[in-house]
């Protein structure tokens, strides 16, 4: 039981975090809060998105990777 209990817990949290769903997929549930986020990957590039599920979603789609960053370097644009 209490083994159920804890990857049921590990389940919810991946999909939370925005990992894939399985082999080729990536978690697009995100919600529909601007809570405004700014990424930075590893060419140096800023962007801002329209929340922490956006970035972690186009991290998956693109095989990029922004890292969360100060709001201060993104530009006006956002992405929702």
């Amino acid at each position: 039981m209490i083994l159920a209990l804890v990857a049921l817990v590990l389940i919810v949290g991946a999909q939370a975090a925005g990992y894939k769903d399985g082999p080729g997929e990536c978690n697009n549930t995100c919600p529909k809060i601007r809570d405004p986020v700014c990424g930075k990957n590893s060419k140096g590039e800023h962007k801002l998105f329209g929340n922490a599920c956006l970035m972690e979603y186009e991290n998956c789609l693109k095989k990029d990777y922004y890292a969360k960053t100060d709001l201060s370097h993104c530009p006006d644009r956002i992405r929702l």
